[in-house]
């Protein structure tokens, strides 16, 4: 009788620990479903990120070529396209996009790709971004697009 007495016992612990861990089993599963369920969102933001990156990078290029032919032909609209520009810089800085087009600076190999070396004889100017010809920009601090630019590059005067 004792012997069927812990034989019972023993049936009704090792049911317990079943069920604990078909419990187990069952809240593991459901943590790897969650986990597959995040890794697809943050898969979807990635993918919409790049793709408003594109878009962003595109609407830009646009822009800074309408900002070249008016700064050339048309004061007053040069002037209009400037103020659009200051408005948009607001909301480009919230989204942490800080733009690379800045004349008369010194090179930063990091931030600009030299694509045309401009003579000069002023010493000063050496090394430094004579022409933006297309903006690049850093997204959260890093860089994204490097500026393509044109560098003064100093030349002794010949006799």
């Amino acid at each position: 009788e004792t012997v069927s007495q812990n034989v019972t016992a023993l049936q009704s612990t090792i049911q317990k620990h079943d069920m604990a861990i078909e419990d187990l089993l069952e809240e593991w599963e459901e943590k790897r479903s969650d986990e597959e369920i995040v890794q697809k969102q943050l898969s979807d933001y990635s993918q919409s990120e790049k793709q408003l990156l594109e878009l962003f990078e595109a609407y830009q290029e646009q822009f800074f070529n309408l900002k070249r032919f008016a700064d050339s032909k048309d004061a007053v609209w040069a002037k209009q396209i400037a103020l659009m520009e200051k408005t948009l810089e607001h909301y480009r800085r919230l989204c942490g996009i800080c733009m690379i087009e800045e004349c008369g600076i010194k090179v930063n190999y990091d931030l600009h790709e030299v694509i045309e070396a401009v003579s000069t004889t002023d010493s000063s100017k050496d090394k430094t971004i004579a022409a933006i010809y297309r903006c690049g920009y850093l997204y959260k601090g890093k860089v994204k697009r490097k500026a393509q630019v044109g560098a003064y590059r100093f030349e002794t005067k010949e006799s």
